[in-house]
């Protein structure tokens, strides 16, 4: 008898298979390689099961792409057949809609026939055809869009159609768990995707109901309960954070009183001042002008004068250093031909010189013959012919080419002649060893034109026989010519080298009679130098003298240009600063900052008189006027300072007297509060005990919610803990708290959970309320936590953690269970956690067998295998296994095979396996024993 759940999946011109039809009653085995259609078999399911786009997983691929991939055409089927426990079988479909990629959902009451979707000629039935074509077979179609759909599959829906049956697949506890429920399936067809954070998320989700379901802003509850004191204590924070400013502002306050007495006695005296300035800038002016003319004079006149006596003293330069330079060439010349009697002795060894050059030149001339290189290379190649010819010589008797010549047709050895080296033929028979049926089969093998050996066929065409065998005499009369030419080119060779050896005597010698024509000029030079020897002694003194007068006089006159550009600069300084002075007085007068509003009325504000006595003279007006703009400049400064420190102060929380009569009276308000925060704070703390502190209810709730999750998890590690995974004798998932969320939490409840009320104050406020380390520190990590996680919830409250531990070893923990063992066990226990999970969301009274997946099933070994099929069955699952190779330990083993490029599975290609029994199996081993 049939158990109710999922029978068969059908799939035509679908994810690359032509016809796919895939068992899912119990547990398979789908055989196939690597990236051959394995994964996309089962991925289809999700069109069926998980129905929401958002909430499909193809991997790497989009959703447009794998709806493409899915539904390339209007004959594209995806279909799934189900036995329900009051409905009976149905099938659930999806028919593409053409090129789009886009599908359209139907279902109907009946078996799952694939012949119902081909037409007379055998081509499958599109989708515009498809309920009038199975209406013939008679079978009453529902068409649904995704939503209506989704709703069928999971409960809940309305019926369209009065006669429409009862699709639900999926019964679940609570309706709303639809989605949570596609999300595990989905990953339980993706187990590595499937991580501790999802892990997490699923059983939150799972036991929503049974958990405070809120958020908490802690910080928005603790001002509540604290907004009286908050208030004022805002105040006397911000005055006790600001203490330093306020301190500076009295400072800064005491000073602008003073600068408004000062300001209040000076300006009659700066008035009087600028009404008389104009004449006296005037007066000074006109004096100075007449001492900067007298000296600029002077200057003109002597840096005239000494351009002058410069230039005279570089012409002298200039004539001693030839004067000295004429000396010196006499004297080197003078030691040059100090020997030298008379010029006809340089006249007549320069005519010697050239004789012997012009000698030489003749020499060379009747010495030039072959070039020295061409000789060497002529010797190299008749060298090479001798030693050539004294090897044949050596071989005469006994030579390859003799052996070859006795064992190979003519044609065969000039062949062989035109393929090898000469050198190769007369190798001696000690170096060589013929297997002459390889090489005759060989010759045969390669074309006539052709030789083939050591994989490479050359061409015969052009090539000449490279060795002839000569008899001894022609060597040796071969080898006597070639000593002949020998000797010969060594002849020539010699006679090179011999003109090489005249051509450097020639350049020696054309060098010497070079020199000997520049003696006869030097000696000439050496002749007139002399002669004027004492005409370049008088100039050199007469000019030595001129110079050293001139340098002397020069060598003193940067001191006088230096006091003539001193008094310059002193007279032009004293212009620059009575130009500045005026410029100063004037910018001054006409932009008085004692013009502006804060000075009209300084007589009437708040000021200290000014006592020290001030009488103004009319050359220093400038840097007076400069001290009193400065001094109204600093009063506007520091009046822009407090108002600045007012705004801070507000901006700061300090405003209580923000509403007073004047600025004054706030400035004053405040330096008076600043100075009485010990009062002000013995003021607060007996406010903040007459407060009620009621801040603890809701963090009651979400402990309560922490203690509730544990005791869920408790519940959901006893339905997972007694499966057998591979060699663990534990698996389990643990709640492991947030110490600082949940220590803060616990300190605040067990402190507000005091008995009376007056005590809970105290504990509240242990030493001081407004200082209280302990709780501030719980109270800012509570609210830090809440801002960063827009208000706290119990999923803050904790983290998970895997424990396992395999027989006769400690346990141990993994915040991601991909770490906690070998990849074979981690996908047993994510298959595990997976189902489980579905299993707390199904209506336990509605069991509908469904399928999960398992890729890279040949990670487990037989026992594993099996212990995961046995866990899914008791879950209420089918366990497809993917892998290259079958495994035994299912029921059906299914093979994809190929043809015409696409994959496909026919239903005779399922493999089943039956359980034999023991009587049945021993009975069998009896009469093959008796045949025996």
């Amino acid at each position: 008898m049939l158990n109710p759940g999922f029978q068969r999946l059908v799939m035509l011109d679908s994810a690359g298979y032509s016809r796919a039809e895939l068992p899912l009653d119990d547990s398979v085995s789908l055989i196939g390689k690597n990236n051959k259609g394995k994964t996309s078999l089962i991925n289809a399911l999700q069109f069926l099961l998980i129905i929401d786009k958002r909430r499909m997983n193809f991997g790497a691929h989009s959703l447009s792409k794998s709806q493409h991939f899915y539904f390339p055409s209007n004959s594209s089927y995806i279909l799934l057949e189900v036995l329900l426990p009051d409905t009976g079988t149905v099938v659930l479909g999806a028919v593409g809609k053409g090129l789009s990629g886009e599908y359209q959902y139907f279902a109907y009451k009946g078996e799952l026939n694939s012949k119902d979707y081909k037409m007379d000629d055998g081509s499958v039935v599109t989708q515009p055809k498809l309920i009038a074509h199975l209406s013939t077979h008679g079978h009453m179609v529902y068409r649904y869009d995704d939503k209506e759909f989704k709703e069928r599959i999971y409960g809940g829906a309305r019926k369209i159609q009065r006669d429409e049956p009862d699709f639900t697949v999926f019964k679940l506890e609570h309706a709303a768990d639809a989605k949570i429920y596609q999300q595990i399936l989905t990953n339980t067809l993706k187990l590595d995707k499937l991580t501790s954070k999802l892990v997490k998320e699923y059983l939150l989700m799972i036991f929503t109901r049974d958990l405070a379901n809120s958020t908490i802003d802690f910080k928005q509850e603790w001002e509540a309960a604290f907004n009286d004191v908050n208030r004022d204590r805002m105040q006397y924070d911000a005055a006790l954070k600001n203490s330093v400013v306020i301190a500076d502002m009295d400072n800064n306050y005491q000073q602008s009183l003073t600068l408004k007495g000062k300001i209040l006695c000076l300006r009659p005296l700066i008035d009087h001042a600028l009404e008389e300035w104009s004449e006296h800038y005037e007066l000074q002016v006109e004096q100075v002008e007449k001492r900067l003319n007298s000296v600029l004079q002077q200057q003109e006149e002597f840096t005239k004068e000494l351009t002058k006596k410069t230039n005279l003293k570089s012409q002298l330069d200039q004539k001693i250093a030839g004067l000295t330079k004429s000396n010196q060439e006499q004297s080197r010349l003078e030691a040059k031909f100090t020997l030298i009697s008379d010029r006809s002795t340089i006249e007549m060894n320069a005519k010697f010189a050239r004789q012997a050059y012009e000698k030489q030149v003749s020499i060379c001339e009747q010495l030039k013959r072959k070039p020295l290189e061409v000789i060497d290379r002529e010797l190299k190649k008749v060298n090479t012919q001798k030693y050539q010819l004294t090897g044949q010589l050596n071989t005469l008797g006994n030579n390859l080419y003799l052996e070859l010549s006795k064992l190979l047709s003519n044609e065969e050895l000039e062949r062989l002649n035109k393929a090898f080296n000469q050198n190769v033929f007369q190798l001696a028979s000690d170096t060589y060893t013929i297997d002459i049926q390889a090489l005759k089969t060989a010759l045969m093998q390669s074309p006539q034109d052709k030789l083939t050996a050591l994989g490479i066929t050359i061409s015969l065409e052009h090539l000449l026989p490279q060795f002839e065998q000569l008899t001894e005499t022609q060597i040796k009369e071969q080898i006597e010519q070639i000593n002949k030419e020998i000797k010969d080119l060594n002849e020539l060779k010699e006679a090179s080298l011999q003109a090489k050896k005249a051509d450097d005597e020639k350049e020696r010698l054309e060098s010497e009679y070079q020199q000997r024509g520049i003696d006869l000029k030097e000696y000439d030079q050496w002749q007139l130098l002399s002669s004027e020897s004492s005409t370049r002694e008088f100039e050199m003194e007469k000019s030595q003298n001129q110079w050293n007068q001139l340098n002397t006089e020069i060598d003193s006159s940067p001191e006088r240009l230096k006091e003539l550009n001193q008094q310059e600069q002193n007279t032009l300084d004293k212009k620059r600063n009575l130009e500045v002075g005026n410029k100063t007085v004037t910018d001054l007068r006409d932009q008085r900052i004692d013009s502006r509003e804060l000075f009209q009325y300084l007589e009437t504000q708040k000021h200290h008189t000014w006592i020290e006595e001030k009488e103004l003279v009319l050359e220093s007006l400038p840097d007076d006027l400069t001290a009193y703009h400065d001094d109204c400049k600093e009063l506007e400064s520091i009046t822009t300072l407090l108002s600045r420190h007012l705004k801070d102060l507000h901006i700061s929380g300090l405003t209580k007297y923000q509403t007073a009569q004047s600025r004054d009276e706030e400035i004053s308000s405040i330096i008076k509060f600043n100075n009485c925060l010990e009062d002000e704070k013995r003021a607060l703390e007996r406010m903040a005990r007459s407060s009620v502190v009621n801040v603890t209810s809701s963090l009651k709730e979400l402990r309560n919610g922490l203690d509730t999750l544990e005791h869920k998890m408790q519940q959901f590690n006893r339905l997972i803990s007694h499966r057998q995974l591979s060699d663990l004798r534990l698996f389990k998932i643990k709640t492991m708290p947030e110490k600082a969320l949940v220590d803060a939490i616990d300190l605040l409840i067990t402190e507000a959970g005091q008995s009376d009320s007056e005590q809970n104050f105290d504990l509240f406020n242990q030493k001081n309320i407004l200082d209280n380390v302990d709780i501030d520190q719980a109270k800012q990590i509570l609210i830090d936590e809440g801002n960063a996680r827009q208000g706290l919830k119990v999923s803050d409250l904790f983290r998970l953690e895997f424990s396992v531990a395999k027989h006769g070893q400690e346990e141990e923990s993994f915040e991601e269970i991909d770490s906690a063992a070998s990849n074979g066990t981690v996908l047993m226990a994510k298959l595990v956690t997976g189902l489980a999970m579905l299993h707390l969301i199904q209506d336990k009274r509605h069991q509908v067998k469904a399928v999960c997946y398992l890729d890279e099933a040949l990670a487990l070994d037989s026992i594993n295998q099996a212990n995961l099929i046995e866990i899914a069955r008791e879950f209420g699952f089918s366990l497809i296994f993917a892998s290259p190779s079958p495994l035994t330990t299912v029921r059906y083993c299914v093979p994809i095979s190929q043809s015409h490029g696409k994959n496909s599975i026919a239903r005779k290609s399922w493999q089943i396996f039956e359980q034999i029994e023991t009587e049945e199996l021993e009975l069998e081993l009896e009469l093959e024993l008796e045949v025996m």
